[in-house]
């Protein structure tokens, strides 16, 4: 099974030569890194504000001639996301972000494939509103416990069926026999 790649890494440059990727990508790759590490230390040290803008902005002063590193940079390097993730002022709530999805919640469970994509479903419900999920988590063990019921209905009728045929049978046998 292959891995997903991650989200916020895109590398153009994994089709490139072995010696492309040592020599320009990873020195490039590393530089940010570097630069994100002492942007966000030097942001923290002046009791500044950590945002993505005010780490780009911190190293162009840092790195004047490189004209530092763009926001755009940060985010596609992985090591340099986490580490501006890990310091950053910003403290998003998960409940504003969450944006309910009446689409999703009104789909029926009766609809539902087995080979699906559940790491999809599992996006999915995480946008999902607490409303949404609670009445979702609802409808699907209603619907359930009516599937068990029918079920257990007709295993009652093909029991009943089952030895109806069999004292039938026995019936046969007794009056074939005598």
């Amino acid at each position: 099974m292959r891995n997903a790649p991650s989200p916020f890494t895109s590398k153009p440059e994994s089709n490139a030569p072995v010696w492309l990727q040592e020599l320009v990508y990873m020195p490039k790759r590393q530089r940010t890194i570097d630069l994100v590490h002492q942007s966000v230390d030097a942001l923290r040290k002046d009791k500044q504000r950590v945002s993505l803008a005010a780490v780009a902005a911190k190293s162009k002063e840092l790195d004047p001639e490189h004209r530092g590193i763009s926001e755009s940079a940060i985010l596609d390097n992985q090591e340099a996301r986490a580490y501006y993730e890990q310091h950053r002022s910003w403290r998003g709530s998960s409940r504003k972000r969450a944006k309910p999805l009446a689409v999703a919640s009104s789909t029926s469970p009766e609809a539902i494939k087995p080979g699906r994509d559940e790491q999809r479903v599992h996006q999915r419900y995480m946008r999902m509103g607490k409303e949404a999920l609670i009445e979702r988590l609802i409808t699907a063990e209603r619907m359930l416990a009516e599937q068990r019921e029918r079920w257990l209905t007709q295993q009652d009728e093909a029991l009943t069926w089952r030895l109806r045929a069999e004292a039938a049978e026995a019936r046969l046998k007794e009056s074939g026999n005598m």
